[in-house]
């Protein structure tokens, strides 16, 4: 059976089954289910908060991937009300796990401090970023995620900005972006006491969109 897809802006019906994908593909290694699912609603309500371009997919009217982007680096909240659900999120997940939420937070932490210094050396520090980007394992080999990622560089370009970037490291699919004509710029590599946190190695990939 041929099946239907279709894109369009993220509506705020479209929350909780993007949260969800982002809760099996990211954080279902948590201790509960319901921590896991807190810890992805923060972050898809926080990336919400900082975007400026969002398009879902919908495969057979059921959404199965999201792309966010913004127009620099810096990132600055743009929706006060999406940040002020993502920290009602984490609220709720300090109350329900202390520990799991508390080890969540250093790994944000960790990983934004790491990321930041990344970019400095990057050359991309006033781009325009791709802020995220999740599909859905169920539907990858669709090509859903190429057009996912055309449609924001395509944004991108068209408010001006010469070059896009984005974060990723080696728990993630790099080399898609690398199909996508993205070039690592700048790598991070953890300390053996850093794994415990984050990933192996941390990338910024960054794309010329003048070329």
């Amino acid at each position: 059976m041929v099946s239907r897809v279709t894109y369009r802006p993220f509506e705020e019906d479209d929350f909780e089954d993007l949260a969800e994908i982002l809760h099996r593909e990211w954080y279902d290694h948590l201790s509960a289910p319901e921590v896991g699912l807190l810890a992805a609603k923060n972050d898809l309500a926080y990336m919400l908060s900082i975007s400026t371009f969002s398009q879902v997919v919908f495969v057979d009217d059921s959404a199965r991937g999201i792309v966010l982007a913004r127009p620099d680096g810096k990132r600055t909240v743009t929706s006060s009300r999406w940040r002020k659900i993502s920290e009602n999120y984490l609220r709720q997940m300090r109350e329900l796990s202390p520990l799991d939420a508390a080890e969540y937070w250093e790994t944000m932490e960790l990983e934004n401090a790491k990321n930041s210094k990344l970019l400095e050396k990057s050359g991309f520090a006033k781009s325009g970023e791709i802020s995220l980007l999740a599909v859905c394992s169920s539907t990858r080999g669709m090509g859903l995620g190429s057009v996912l990622i055309d449609a924001a560089t395509s944004y991108l370009a068209s408010i001006g900005a010469h070059k896009a970037f984005l974060y990723t490291d080696t728990d993630c699919t790099w080399d898609f972006y690398e199909h996508h004509g993205f070039k690592r710029a700048c790598t991070y590599r953890s300390t053996r006491d850093e794994r415990r946190l984050l990933a192996k190695e941390m990338y910024v990939y960054g794309l010329d969109l003048s070329a």
